[in-house]
């Protein structure tokens, strides 16, 4: 039988290499051609088919210890320690040259696992995940643990392993690597000071902070709100981390669906970048009972996503504070100030001072909602320096404006014409401070000051003439011109050249696309009538506007 001269690809038996390999060679080697093969370097390993063990040819023998001095070097290079461990994970070899340096591999190792010390900061769930790992025979990459060296000082290492298996598949254990990472971990945790200094700081703050992506998704949440959305429900609640936060606005409900639908506009809208900012104040319940909150939305300057951050600050001892008698900023009107809305300052002194008492100073906030269609009435208002729109909504469509009442009118005149219940929805869309009373003390007050019902009843009419005009106005006249007298009844009330009406409010007010709003308004920019930039308004040709304006604004001028 002739010897085997095939050339081994693999490495199923550990081929015989020692003294005599040449005379086993010569002995299983006759024939002239399988010698020139040989000496060719064709062959390198020459097969005994009696025995069946296998015998590297000297050149052969020379290319694997090159080979396995080359796997050492770079195992040096790469790892600071090498391994094994028997088939119950115990340590029984280690090498390296920081072998025993450092105190984490020397002696001592030997015959533990990496459960046992030094090695200290494994996790119960991170050692049952390490262990199903080992159950599957699999191999793990960077584990990272904590150890103790000899000096009692913490280090951290990384470590990797691979299963070994015999000639017969037989499991005998792991061997691997591991790497002395402290440097790096020392470096991370350098690091990561100053975000920490910075959470701890928003940590600290009593006002609730979260930060919301453009979903409305929340990102991020301080300490207190977490606290706060644990023992709270509905819109009062800061929505948890993970949770969306307009999901949570839109589906309040009962009283707080005035608030919620408020709040979802605001933070649309500066998600959507129409204003940069929102404020709105609220009332809801709370762990500590029933509070008045204040509430900011402000974009966040990043990294350029659409993201936005929504704090809120418990301000009920403010404003309890703030309604005490006699105090300069409170809520109760001073007698003998100047009357800032034009039909109580058209009230006889007598009159007026008749419904004083019963007045608080309030401060209305940008997109807050005083009333829905349907709701009943529950305050009046009496604008100083507020802007407030009155739309009508139509189930399918946007909202369009019907009416728009500041410092010359009031809100809620339907309770003067017998109804309790608003038929518009009432949204503010200019901040600023209004007289508020009581729906039932306004009634009262009503029926006994024949004054007031005469200036109500003027008042009432105008409202319905503006009305009217508006409907015409929107149905048969150019959105130029539309935009002309909305522009112009804003300025009359806002008194300011300067306000904020955003694209996408304009195009409710009007009936319109945001794409004809862009066009009008660009139009009167060109002419030099306004400047429009982000959502802010400035008037700087009134009478050029007006010329720009259809004839409705006269008409409903002419009846206020």
């Amino acid at each position: 039988m002739k010897p085997d001269l095939r050339v081994l690809d693999g490495n199923p038996r550990r081929p015989d290499a020692g003294p005599g390999l040449s005379a086993h060679i010569l002995r299983l080697v006759k024939s002239a051609p399988e010698r020139r093969a040989i000496a060719s370097g064709q062959v390198d390993a020459v097969i005994d088919p009696a025995t069946g063990k296998a015998f590297l040819l000297p050149a052969a023998q020379q290319a694997l210890r090159e080979d396995g001095a080359s796997v050492r070097g770079l195992l040096a290079l790469a790892s600071d320690w090498r391994w094994e461990q028997d088939e119950s994970h115990r340590f029984v070899s280690h090498t390296g040259a920081a072998s025993g340096s450092s105190g984490v591999f020397d002696e001592s190792i030997i015959g533990k696992t990496l459960r046992d010390p030094p090695f200290d900061t494994m996790s119960e769930a991170d050692w049952r995940a390490h262990q199903r790992l080992l159950e599957w025979r699999a191999a793990f990459r960077d584990l990272e643990l904590g150890c103790t060296d000899r000096a009692g000082g913490m280090r951290s290492v990384s470590i990797s392993g691979e299963p070994v298996f015999d000639a017969q598949d037989r499991f005998k254990g792991y061997r691997g690597t591991m790497r002395d990472i402290t440097l790096r971990k020392q470096s991370e945790a350098l690091a990561q000071k100053p975000l920490r200094l910075a959470c701890d700081t928003l940590d600290a703050l009593a006002v609730q902070l979260c930060v919301l992506d453009s979903a409305g998704n929340v990102i991020l949440a301080n300490k207190p709100a977490g606290a706060f959305a644990a023992g709270s429900r509905g819109i009062g609640a800061v929505v948890p981390v993970g949770d969306n936060y307009l999901a949570a606005c839109d589906k309040a409900r009962g009283s707080e669906r005035k608030d919620g639908v408020a709040i979802a506009a605001g933070v649309r809208q500066v998600i959507a970048g129409d204003s940069p900012l929102f404020r709105h104040e609220y009332v809801c319940n709370s762990p500590a009972g029933r509070c008045q909150y204040s509430l900011t939305v402000t974009a966040y300057p990043g990294d350029g996503a659409a993201r936005v951050v929504v704090s809120r600050e418990n301000v009920t001892e403010r404003k309890r504070a703030e309604r005490i008698p006699g105090n300069v900023t409170g809520h109760k009107v001073a007698e003998g100030g100047p009357i800032a809305n034009s039909l109580l300052a058209a009230l006889p002194a007598k009159d007026y001072q008749g419904l004083l008492a019963g007045f608080e100073l309030v401060t209305l906030t940008y997109g807050e909602v005083l009333f829905e269609p349907g709701e009943p009435i529950r305050h009046v208002y009496f604008p100083n320096d507020s802007l407030v729109s009155l739309l009508t909504t139509i189930e399918g469509h946007e909202a369009l404006e019907v009416g728009l009442v500041g410092r010359e009118g009031m809100i809620g005149i339907s309770l003067v014409l017998g109804m309790d219940v608003s038929s518009v929805r009432a949204l503010v869309q200019g901040a600023g401070t209004a007289m508020r009373m009581n729906a039932a003390r306004f009634r009262r007050q009503f029926r006994k000051s024949l004054p007031l019902q005469g200036e109500l009843y003027r008042y009432a009419h105008a409202m319905l003439v503006q009305a009217r005009q508006t409907a015409a106005c929107n149905r048969f006249h150019e959105v130029q011109g539309r935009l002309a007298r909305w522009l112009l009844m804003t300025h009359d009330r806002a008194r300011s050249d300067q306000f904020l009406l955003t694209q996408k409010f304009l195009a409710d007010m009007l009936g319109v696309r945001r794409a004809g709003v862009t066009k009008a308004a660009g139009s009167l920019q060109q002419r030099k009538l306004i400047s429009y930039s982000r959502g802010k308004i400035r008037m700087l040709d009134r009478q050029g506007l007006e010329a720009a304006s259809c004839g409705c604004y006269e008409a409903v001028k002419s009846h206020q």
